[in-house]
């Protein structure tokens, strides 16, 4: 009967924890709503940014410290929340070494970014500038504090310090230009409930702010908006996520689900190597995750062939000469691999009792083989590729060609940079760009 009981008292508890924190996440939306409801909205701006996320806080500090009034437009019911995820929470700003060829458009980057060291300076003297102490990781940097909050903190500071206004819970429902001005439209993200503001499905009132010029910076998965302006678009697609592939044998990619290792990967297509990335993978019954996929999901396509190095800082005559040496050892190869996958491959090779099992095995080691089939787990890509068409935009100011006072920054551009702080790099880069330009319009 006690335990019983006890049994009933931990699923009462459980249920009023989730009870518990149910309540405070709603808590937590009516202050947001409440602190964006209290935001005063000038009628017109010198610029308008639409998008509060890392790239359009940066555009709108760049803006606003060039002289101009900004009003920064964000559909989130805070600004930079989108940084928090970045890097895993740890959000990894920038790297040392931003060469232009870790982009898909490195004519552009370069133009845009300069040269990798002045590039780097621009970055780090801006958060400097900020308040930022950082720390690098085999040339990823992060906050000292690896929280990302940090970075956004920081950035949000900068923006009230200048005086930026920041209206978040605000959807952009479309914009036009009439008369030298650019006249924005949007719905508030709440109205009046029966305990006070919550969020209201398909928008609340519907509001208008006039400016000078117009910033995009609304990320990934802006094609609507770009589309009504008319502006030149690229398919989007998720890049930066797990790859989907087939092994050499059935169910060998469930036996290893879990295990990590630290290889190198070289896919191939009709036998000319693609790229060749160093890094450590996660297995996963569909494929493979990690770090180093993302960047090997950023080229291939399915179909691709990708080798799996297992033991890079070895040659494949040394295994072979482990395996030989320690016949019908199951443990030949500890101190190498991860003992689940070597027992893995060396069942993939014939088992312990097989003859020639050192031939066998070596080559699964040091080039174990999949069968690319496509992207996995897209809904948790880190970046989104496509966007407004690069060949559309002035490098000098990030604008618009045939769009007057009308520039985009970060993902809203098809531009995505390899694993690393590359992608942030690139919105803080230009991010600077066009908010500096649209302010001295």
């Amino acid at each position: 009967m006690a335990s019983g009981r006890s049994g009933k008292r931990g699923k009462g508890g459980a249920g009023r924890g989730g009870a518990g924190k149910g309540q405070a996440r709603t808590r937590e939306r009516e202050r947001l709503l409440a602190d964006a409801a209290r935001v005063e909205l000038p009628r017109h701006a010198d610029v308008c940014v639409i998008g509060g996320g890392a790239a359009g806080l940066v555009a709108a500090i760049a803006a606003r410290e060039a002289g101009a009034r900004v009003v920064v437009l964000e559909r989130d019911l805070a600004c930079g929340r989108t940084i928090l995820a970045t890097g895993n929470g740890r959000c990894n700003f920038c790297n040392v070494a931003l060469e232009p060829e870790r982009y898909n458009h490195p004519d552009l980057a370069a133009a845009v970014m300069g040269e990798p060291a002045e590039a780097l300076e621009d970055v780090l003297g801006f958060f400097r500038d900020c308040g930022l102490a950082w720390a690098e990781e085999d040339g990823r940097l992060y906050p000292r504090s690896r929280q990302a909050a940090s970075v956004r903190n920081v950035l949000l500071a900068r923006c009230w310090r200048d005086g930026v206004t920041l209206a978040p819970a605000r959807e952009v429902l479309g914009a036009a230009r009439r008369h030298g001005h650019w006249y924005v439209r949007f719905s508030e993200r709440w109205g009046a409930g029966a305990e006070g503001l919550m969020p209201v499905e398909g928008g609340g009132a519907t509001r208008a702010l006039s400016c000078g010029s117009l910033v995009l910076a609304s990320g990934g998965g802006t094609s609507a908006l770009a589309g009504s302006l008319g502006l030149p678009l690229v398919a989007e697609s998720p890049v930066l996520c797990a790859v989907a592939a087939k092994g050499p044998a059935p169910r060998l990619l469930e036996a290893l689900d879990g295990r990590r290792a630290r290889c190198v990967a070289t896919l191939t297509r009709a036998g000319r190597v693609i790229l060749r990335e160093a890094g450590e993978v996660l297995f996963r019954p569909y494929g493979i995750s990690g770090i180093m996929s993302f960047d090997v999901s950023r080229v291939c396509r399915p179909g691709d062939m990708m080798e799996l190095d297992l033991a890079p800082e070895v040659d494949a005559w040394e295994v072979d000469h482990l395996v030989a040496s320690r016949p019908g050892d199951a443990a030949a190869l500890d101190g190498i691999l991860d003992p689940v996958i070597a027992a893995e491959l060396i069942g993939l090779a014939g088992g312990i009792g097989m003859g020639g099992l050192a031939w066998r095995v070596a080559p699964l080691v040091k080039s174990l083989p999949f069968r690319v089939t496509g992207l996995a787990e897209t809904e948790r890509a880190q970046v989104t590729r496509g966007g407004v068409d690069v060949m559309a935009v002035d490098a000098a100011t990030l604008s618009l060609a045939g769009r007057p006072c009308l520039h985009a920054c970060g993902e809203t551009l098809d531009m995505d940079g390899a694993c690393g702080g590359f992608n942030l790099a690139w919105a803080w880069t230009s991010g600077l760009r066009a908010g500096g330009a649209a302010a001295r319009e």
